[in-house]
């Protein structure tokens, strides 16, 4: 487990949205048309996207704040009540036009039916990221780490995303990036860029095969975007690190997969957590795995504790005891 001897002071900067869920049960096909016909029965609305971040950052028991913009209507409202629920320091900006991200997914039982998305994703305005810029400026030093949740739905633009980054560097502030589309030079000398498969692919222009693909891939991330970490997720087979140029594997937890959901969120989030607290990246990467697995184990937008992560910790320790006795058996 990685050392919390205090609570991480952590910012996190991108677009915020509201993940709906209109919860039922289906047992007949509409007469009208050829589909399903969703008896709902619950509904509720949690925070997602840059939100669910803060929220699996405020289970851990992060000190969280938030910048971003929303739109001036209903759901920019919806966004703000949830987010003072969680206690998160808020400065949101509204522009007048712009629509707050609503994701609304209906489903029977536990399985999805349908989504449709309510958005904008054109870019934020340029006195808006004037001002977000110069809350920054005035509020850098509070910080042991800035998290950058991007989705693509315009606020973290090209040129706001290398300010905060150069800024926050200047600073000695860490600097910890989702990525989001094909731009990846705009997250240039972060400290950290979470990169799957597919993104590592598109950035070194490699096509990850094999381990010494992994290895070039890794070494040409940490070239090219000049980061002080460079790690790719692999899926179901871990977490890849470079080290004194060097690949290490880290194995991902054996579990259960019940819903991917907001999984990316709870990478970003309890990666960001160990590191805002000078953890070193291997056991920040541990740490960020053991977080994952509780949360694939739950159903839709979830966050995870301390004391979820350490009761795994515990019972993965007691399993890898048990299989040393039963080797020295044999």
């Amino acid at each position: 487990m990685i050392n919390i001897e205090k609570k991480p002071k952590i910012l996190v900067i991108g677009d915020l949205m509201i993940d709906s869920y209109l919860i039922g049960s289906c047992d007949r096909i509409a007469i009208d048309a050829p589909v399903p016909v969703v008896d709902v029965k619950k509904e509720k609305s949690v925070l997602g996207g840059a939100g669910n971040v803060i929220r699996n950052l405020a289970s851990l028991g992060a000190d969280v704040s938030v910048m971003s913009v929303v739109g001036d209507d209903d759901n920019a409202k919806l966004v703000k009540h949830l987010l003072d629920e969680v206690g998160t320091k808020s400065f949101l900006l509204e522009q007048k036009g712009r629509k707050t991200s609503k994701k609304t997914r209906i489903l029977a039982g536990t399985s999805q039916i349908f989504r449709f998305d309510h958005e904008s994703k054109n870019n934020i305005s340029f006195e808006n990221v004037k001002n977000l810029y110069s809350k920054l400026v005035e509020k850098i030093n509070a910080f042991d780490a800035i998290l950058l949740a991007d989705y693509g739905k315009g606020v973290l633009t090209k040129d706001f995303t290398q300010k905060i980054i150069s800024y926050a560097n200047k600073n000695n502030v860490k600097v910890i990036v989702d990525p989001h589309g094909s731009n990846y030079s705009k997250y240039e000398g972060a400290t950290l860029v979470l990169a799957n498969i597919e993104e590592a692919q598109k950035i070194s222009n490699i096509e990850i095969s094999n381990d010494d693909k992994i290895l070039e891939a890794l070494k040409l991330i940490k070239s090219e975007l000049k980061t002080e970490y460079a790690i790719i997720t692999l899926a179901e087979e871990g977490i890849a690190i470079l080290n004194n140029d060097k690949l290490s594997v880290l194995p991902t937890v054996p579990l259960e997969v019940f819903d991917i959901t907001g999984s990316g969120d709870t990478v970003l989030a309890s990666l960001g957590f160990a590191l805002a607290l000078n953890n070193n990246i291997y056991d920040s990467v541990e740490f960020a795995n053991l977080a994952t697995g509780v949360v694939l184990r739950k159903a839709g937008t979830a966050t995870v504790s301390i004391e979820e992560i350490q009761s795994d910790q515990v019972y993965l320790d007691k399993k890898l005891i048990e299989k040393n006795l039963a080797c020295k058996v044999k």
